[in-house]
């Protein structure tokens, strides 16, 4: 079983792996079970199940069982969670502690040294320190050729390759290249899918498209191949990156819609393993937790059965028949109360999973949030700037609506939005971030939707707001209008207008924000018109 799951970690057949794993790793004790734990570690670590990673690793530092060589893994991996995390000085202790087991076991350096160069040597790199870095690379490079380590040499190559970054392009693609050949040796789809994207990227990064173009179709060809969503999710993107460079709005669109996907599926199913893995460490403690108590009150019994033998030898049958009785009404009283904690427990756990299933939604849209604030300081053309804030605005809407929503366990509980208080705070946090001052009526009915339909009108409001304070041209200060009401025929009517003297939308270059109008219209299975600058929407309450 090991080595099939070494391949299948070799191959990105996580998933598989871990259920593998999960499944049979009560059947392992001792030395076995570590190293079954140290590739779980791993495994959880690339599914970037961080959190469950560092709880595993915390388990194994602490158990007597592991080998000189099963600890030196163990800080390897340990310090990746640590530099992922941009824990860097955790890093750099657990890479020295891994350091001094092989000192102290030399013959833990033929199998293991090359890697712990290459986690070394990224060490530097994400620490600033790209000389050393580099100079780390290349000593990795040099033993991995010693021992004829054909496994870890097509990952030095690719840790040279952006070593040279920056300082020497033709080298940077030799490595790239010569990664790729090593990957292609060992049909390891999913790195060679990875190699395609990043060579396409480098020469899109030149604006040479075309060969750019060739390595990503390259990609394309294999992508169905690949285990790993996010994999794909990149090839698509990368794609839709150079189609927009051409000016072949259409496709980039349809690329940048299927990686949307992709990597909305990948999120999901990163959602599920930790799901997942939360109910298996629960099990896994339950049935600890069974076992320690089946025997202590295996213990007891035999004391209480001891003492009872004894008190029926002395105190004759009217005692043991007291006893007897007393004994039954003690097992039911149990009984109730081991039902009512079990309910407890399943309910506190259900609700927990809940909790932190809408905790991690809000944590990942503040994590993409700020990405793209990071993103938009690096771009240096004012046009993508703008579409950087764009997208800022429509993800800050869909925050919104999920800090206004709590789920819980009873979804009757807080599963409605007010409507009012919601679009406030998008006029509100519009008013925060534009430069272009603006004053708003909110003439908006208290009505309640459910969380779809208050993000249906939420993002059609947003891009709105975004149009009037691009385009308005008012004769004084830009004022803008909402108005919301309930009709006696149980419809919603909406009418948005600026005080703006021309509208002309259609003109604009990004149509984006026309599409996601049209289509919000449609997830509410309305109609609109528009005159000018007003706008009038209206669709079913229902």
């Amino acid at each position: 079983m090991k080595k099939d799951l070494e391949q299948k970690i070799i191959h990105c057949n996580f998933k598989e792996a871990l259920e593998i794993i999960n499944a049979n790793g009560d059947m392992y004790q001792g030395s076995a079970k570590v190293e079954l734990d140290i590739m779980k570690m791993k495994i959880l670590t690339e599914l970037g199940l961080y959190d469950e990673s560092f709880k595993l690793s915390q388990n194994l530092v602490s158990n007597s069982q592991t080998t000189p060589e099963q600890q030196h893994k163990i800080h390897v991996e340990r310090a990746l969670v640590f530099e992922i995390n941009d824990d860097y000085s955790s890093c750099l202790k657990e890479l020295n502690k891994a350091e001094q087991l092989i000192s102290k076991y030399p013959h833990l350096k033929y199998k293991n040294y090359t890697n712990f160069l290459i986690r070394k040597s990224s060490y530097y790199r994400v620490t600033g320190s790209s000389k050393i870095a580099y100079n780390l690379a290349l000593q990795a490079e040099k033993y991995a050729k010693t021992v004829n380590d054909t496994l870890n040499m097509p990952v030095v190559q690719l840790i040279i390759a952006l070593g040279n970054r920056k300082i020497d392009s033709e080298k940077e693609l030799q490595h790239y290249k010569r990664a790729l050949y090593l990957y292609k040796r060992q049909h390891h789809y999913e790195a060679v899918i990875s190699m395609y994207t990043n060579l396409s990227y480098y020469y899109f990064d030149k604006k040479e498209y075309q060969p750019a173009t060739v390595y990503i179709d390259s990609a394309l060809a294999i992508v169905s191949k690949s285990n790993v969503l996010s994999y794909t999710a990149d090839v698509y993107k990368t794609k839709s990156m150079i189609l927009e460079q051409e000016k072949k709005s259409d496709s980039a669109l349809y690329y940048f819609k299927k990686a949307s996907e992709y990597y909305k599926k990948f999120y999901s199913e990163q959602r599920d393993l930790k799901i997942k893995e939360l109910e298996t460490q629960y099990n896994f403690e339950k049935e600890k937790t069974e076992k320690q108590s089946l025997k202590k009150d295996i213990k007891n019994s035999r004391i209480f059965n001891t003492t009872l033998i004894i008190s029926v030898l002395v105190l004759a049958l009217f005692i043991r028949q007291l006893m007897m009785n007393k004994r039954k009404i003690e097992k039911q009283r149990r009984k109730i109360f081991e039902n009512n904690l079990a309910l407890k427990t399943s309910l506190e756990e259900k609700q927990f999973l809940v909790q932190e299933l809408n905790h991690r939604v809000k944590n990942n849209l503040a994590v993409i949030l700020s990405l793209i604030d990071f993103q938009k300081e690096q771009e240096k053309n004012e046009d993508y700037k703008y579409r950087f804030d764009d997208l800022y605005q429509r993800i800050k809407t869909i925050m919104i609506a999920h800090e206004l929503y709590t789920y819980s366990v009873n979804y009757n509980d807080n599963a409605l939005v007010e409507t009012r208080n919601y679009l406030e705070k998008i006029f509100e946090t519009h008013q925060n971030s534009t430069i272009r001052a603006f004053t708003y009526i909110n003439d908006t009915e208290k009505i309640y939707f459910n969380v779809d339909k208050i993000l249906s009108l939420g993002l059609l409001l947003n891009e709105l707001v975004t149009n009037s304070i691009k385009h308005a041209n008012p004769v004084g200060k830009l004022i803008l209008n909402l108005e919301l009401r309930k009709t006696n025929e149980n419809q919603i009517i909406v009418h948005y207008f600026d005080n703006g003297t021309v509208f002309n939308f259609e003109k604009n270059n990004d149509s984006l924000g026309l599409i996601i109008i049209e289509g919000m219209v449609k997830q509410l299975k309305g109609n609109y018109t528009r005159e000018d600058a007003h706008y009038k929407i209206v669709f079913p309450n229902d």
